[in-house]
């Protein structure tokens, strides 16, 4: 199976045992993994990067369960956008900081596009 192309909407894909062992030993935020679970539902799922350590910097939230990457790259045409703009539809990340979102699409030192899931403390549903 090519897991860098199109993907199922239910299909959940993780990338290396790096990241599986990631998700089965560590706690994340409940928030998070409504998201995540979410998008698998509607969209399907390449998981390429979750808890990490030690964290990158100070303020990693991935070395606190508060955020995972999803690779982006798998869904047709502007799919990933659309998904980014559901989730942030749907989540606010921190009232306090409106500017943040829950779903980032972006590149990190010349690696690949991907999604950043992330939650605060503060991350609520918005009003329908």
């Amino acid at each position: 199976m090519d897991i860098g192309h199109e993907i199922e909407s239910g299909q959940i894909i993780i990338k290396d045992s790096k990241i599986l062992i990631a998700l089965m030993e560590r706690r994340y935020h409940p928030l998070l993994i409504r998201i995540i679970a979410d998008v698998a539902k509607q969209h399907g799922i390449v998981l390429t990067e979750a808890w990490r350590e030690p964290p990158r910097h100070i303020n990693d939230l991935h070395a606190r369960g508060r955020a995972i990457d999803l690779r982006s790259w798998c869904y047709p045409d502007k799919l990933a956008y659309e998904i980014r703009h559901q989730i942030n539809t749907k989540w606010e990340y921190d009232p306090q900081r409106p500017e943040k979102d829950c779903a980032i699409i972006h590149k990190v030192n010349g690696g690949a596009l991907h999604f950043h899931i992330q939650v605060h403390p503060h991350t609520r549903r918005r009003a329908a």
